[in-house]
């Protein structure tokens, strides 16, 4: 005696159309080593450069990718009602967050937020700090700061020079270069 127990093929055939389409609309993660550089000129000479590597997962949705480096600064405040002095720290360094989509051309949309900061307090020997030809008067030091967000398209390999940005206390001029490399 046998049996046949007919399938269910259209029950299957849903299945494996709905497995084909959420395969489709979620893309495989693709690990990304980012570098990010500040290059410093004074005119034409360069003063300074500050890279900074990260790995980002291009298509993944959990939390951007973040570097975090730099030191406090202790800076006198004193209180207008109580004459008391008291230390405030700040932060200065550097902090880059991304994040990274695969487009359809294999190339990269890298969305980075850039923010560098540092103190500046002129020395004995140094001119005061002045911006739009106001002097800055002060034993405190004068914190510069630099932010940017940048939408690249970028592919594997190449490197973009993202941002140009002038201080207006030290006229130097900072450049920032972006490479992306496919993690293999």
């Amino acid at each position: 005696l046998v049996l046949v127990v007919p399938r269910s093929e259209g029950q299957d055939k849903e299945k494996s159309a709905a497995d084909a389409r959420s395969a489709q609309t979620e893309k495989a993660m693709t690990p990304l080593r980012v570098q990010v550089s500040f290059t410093e000129f004074d005119g034409e000479k360069k003063i300074g450069n500050l890279p900074y590597t990260f790995l980002v997962n291009a298509d993944d949705r959990g939390a951007r990718a973040a570097v975090r480096m730099g030191l406090r600064v202790p800076i006198e405040a004193s209180s207008s009602n109580t004459g008391v002095k008291q230390i405030q720290y700040t932060d200065v360094g550097t902090s880059l967050d991304g994040r990274a989509e695969k487009t359809e051309d294999g190339r990269f949309l890298l969305m980075l937020s850039v923010e560098k900061s540092s103190a500046y307090l002129p020395g004995a020997n140094e001119k005061p700090a002045s911006v739009g030809g106001n002097e800055i008067s002060s034993a405190q030091p004068t914190i510069q700061q630099f932010r940017t967000q940048v939408n690249l398209l970028i592919r594997d390999g190449q490197t973009i020079q993202s941002t140009v940005a002038t201080d207006p206390v030290t006229g130097h001029v900072t450049k920032v270069d972006v490479t992306l490399n496919v993690i293999k």
